[in-house]
C-alpha cells in the first residue's frame, strides 16, 4: 500500500497556544495489553451521538483539545484516546524523516501499538454510556488510522472524519464500511480520488470532501492557531460540516 506523508506533517513544528480545557482525562475500562490506558472525554454525558477520536503526533495540543471541546459542544460525545505510551513526538524529530518514521513504527502504528483494541474499548465505553450511534475521526495520521479501524470486519462506526489527513489513498479505503468525510489543507495531496472511491461503494450517506487552500497542514491539531483568522474560520467550517455529516447519518439511522 502506497503510504503518502505531506512534507508538512515532517517538517512543521507545533504553534504555541493555549486553551482550558472543558473535559477530562478518564481510564478506559480495559487494559491494553496489560496497562491502564486513557481516553480524554469531553460533550454532553446525556448525548447519544459518540465520537471516539485520534489524535495527532503532538498530541493533546491545545488546539487539538479546543477542536474535540468544540465537537462537544456541538452535542457529541468525545473519547479521544491517548495513543503514545511515552507521549508525544518530540520536536527535535520535526524534519528528520527517519527518526520520525521510526517514532511512528514505534508509537503509533496501527497493530504494533493496538490501536484496533483502544478504539473498540473506546467504543464499548461510549456504548455503554448511552451513545447508539457512534461515529471515529482522526487528525492527520490520525486520520489514517481511523479508517483502519473503520475498515474492520466488526467495526461499529457508522461515519469516519477527519482534517489534514496524512497517509490517506485509494488502497486505503479499499475496505471501508462506511460513509467518509475528509478536510485537507492546502498542502495535502489531492483527496478527491479517495472520496471517489467511497463514493462508489454506495453509502445511502454521501461522502464528503471539502478542500481548504487557505489553512496550513495541521490546522485543527498541533500545527494550528486559531488567533489567525483563516485558521480559526476553517477549522470552524470543518466542525459545522463534520457534526453534519455525522448528525445526517444518525438520522438516516433512525428512519
Amino acid at each position: 500500500m502506497e503510504i503518502q506523508i505531506t512534507d508538512a506533517c515532517c517538517n512543521t513544528p507545533a504553534t504555541k497556544t493555549a486553551w482550558v480545557k472543558k473535559g477530562a482525562f478518564k481510564p478506559l475500562s480495559k487494559q491494553v495489553g496489560g496497562i491502564e490506558r486513557r481516553t480524554y472525554r469531553t460533550g454532553p454525558t446525556s448525548s447519544k451521538l459518540g465520537v471516539v477520536s485520534l489524535i495527532d503526533i503532538h498530541g493533546f495540543h491545545p488546539t487539538t483539545v479546543q477542536f474535540l471541546d468544540t465537537l462537544g459542544d456541538k452535542g457529541f460525545q468525545v473519547s479521544a484516546v491517548d495513543l503514545f505510551l511515552n507521549g508525544p513526538m518530540p520536536d527535535e524529530y520535526m524534519g528528520d524523516m527517519a527518526k520520525l518514521g521510526g517514532w511512528i513504527r514505534t508509537n503509533a502504528e496501527y497493530t504494533n501499538n493496538h490501536v484496533g483494541d483502544l478504539v473498540n474499548i473506546a467504543a464499548q465505553d461510549l456504548k455503554a454510556e448511552g451513545c447508539e450511534s457512534l461515529f471515529i475521526i482522526g487528525h492527520c495520521w490520525g486520520v489514517h488510522l481511523a479508517i483502519r479501524a473503520a475498515s474492520e470486519p466488526d467495526q461499529v462506526f457508522l461515519g469516519v472524519a477527519g482534517p489534514h489527513p496524512t497517509a490517506v489513498s485509494v488502497p486505503l479505503v479499499a475496505n471501508l464500511k462506511c460513509p467518509l468525510a475528509l478536510f485537507p489543507a492546502m498542502d495535502d495531496p489531492d483527496m478527491v480520488p479517495v472520496i471517489q472511491a467511497v463514493q462508489n461503494k454506495g453509502f445511502s450517506t454521501p461522502s464528503v470532501h471539502l478542500r481548504f487552500d487557505s489553512a496550513p497542514h495541521g490546522f485543527c491539531g498541533g500545527r494550528g492557531d486559531w488567533t489567525i483568522p483563516e485558521h480559526n474560520e476553517a477549522a470552524s467550517q470543518v466542525l459545522q460540516t463534520m457534526s453534519e455529516f455525522f448528525s445526517a447519518i444518525a438520522a438516516q439511522k433512525e428512519e
